[in-house]
């Protein structure tokens, strides 16, 4: 079953010579829709903010033309509503409401911090650099010089994070960390890791000036352009029409990028199939099924060539072990 026809959504061809030329690209990004919301995967270098002012000659912005595709491909009224943010260098699931009423109902919900973000992060520091295998960040967190740092004070926002570490490489002192976003300052994560576990995000300058070192730089070549924080899963509240049950919890995983899976893979750190792939769990439970006949949703993103071996990889690699 196609995606318009089970989401009740139609596409007029007349419609698809609105597409930018990139309109494959932002619609494959493309990972759950329903009648009110949908969640795309961001990609790195992407800044989530509309700009409703005209752009001087030969500049672009595009976001607005990701917002444009999409409004075209889904048939839209108007232009989905984001409903928050993630930094220009982190990549994942960004949650967009696709009506007015959605977009309220949606912003509440972060306000009251019922919206739950989870992160996969790529750090610097092996196993022995971590004195537990999971724990509790809370410190404040106040800006300086326009940037945030650890504030001791009693003047700094309280933000909250917690970590666990989920596998280290055996070949380089890097390990992958889980983290849950308690609290939304800006740039919380990598400060965080950085600042109180010193287990800073590779590839992050702004909050570690150290380089890399020789047992890291001499065992793989890391991106320069790239920090390697994902936005692994976003969940929210969701009510079905009928039932003695209506409100439950949906939560969206979205696939580690491509750079990610192979700089995993390079340093032989195991990943999770699910994060591999993405998809849909309900009230925690993972779906086996693509679609939520009770609020007319479906999980839409296909599986790529990359996902492909990188699962080989995973099934070659466990069968070893």
């Amino acid at each position: 079953m196609s995606l318009l026809r089970s989401t009740g959504v139609r596409n007029p061809p007349s419609r698809r010579v609105l597409f930018s030329r990139n309109a494959a690209r932002w619609v494959k990004s493309l990972l759950y829709v329903d009648p009110a919301v949908a969640v795309v995967t961001k990609p790195h270098g992407l800044v989530c903010q509309l700009i409703h002012r005209q752009l001087p000659a030969g500049r672009v912005n595009h976001f607005n033309v990701m917002m444009q595709d999409l409004k075209a491909h889904l048939s839209l009224e108007t232009f989905p509503y984001p409903v928050h943010r993630l930094d220009k260098s982190t990549t994942g699931a960004f949650l967009l409401a696709l009506t007015e009423s959605s977009a309220r109902q949606l912003s509440q919900q972060f306000q009251k911090r019922t919206v739950q973000k989870t992160y996969l992060a790529l750090v610097r520091g092996g196993e022995k650099s971590f004195p537990e295998k999971f724990g509790e960040i809370r410190t404040t967190l106040n800006k300086v010089d326009g940037y945030p740092e650890v504030d001791l004070s009693s003047q700094g926002q309280p933000c909250a994070t917690d970590w666990k570490l989920l596998a280290s490489s055996p070949i380089a002192p890097i390990s992958l960390l889980e983290l849950n976003l308690l609290t939304g300052y800006k740039h919380q994560l990598r400060v965080h890791l950085a600042k109180c576990l010193h287990a800073p995000i590779l590839g992050d300058a702004q909050y570690s000036k150290k380089p890399l070192s020789s047992a890291i730089t001499d065992v793989v070549k890391i991106p320069e352009d790239r920090i390697f924080l994902h936005a692994s899963e976003i969940s929210f509240l969701k009510y079905k029409s009928s039932g003695p049950h209506k409100q439950f919890r949906l939560a969206v995983r979205a696939p580690l990028p491509r750079e990610f899976l192979k700089l995993c893979k390079d340093l032989k750190i195991p990943l999770r199939t699910a994060d591999i792939l993405g998809g849909l769990a309900i009230d925690g439970e993972p779906m086996k099924e693509d679609a939520i006949d009770e609020v007319n949703g479906r999980w839409v993103h296909g599986i790529t060539p990359t996902q492909k071996k990188a699962i080989s990889y995973l099934e070659n690699h466990t069968s070893q072990t």
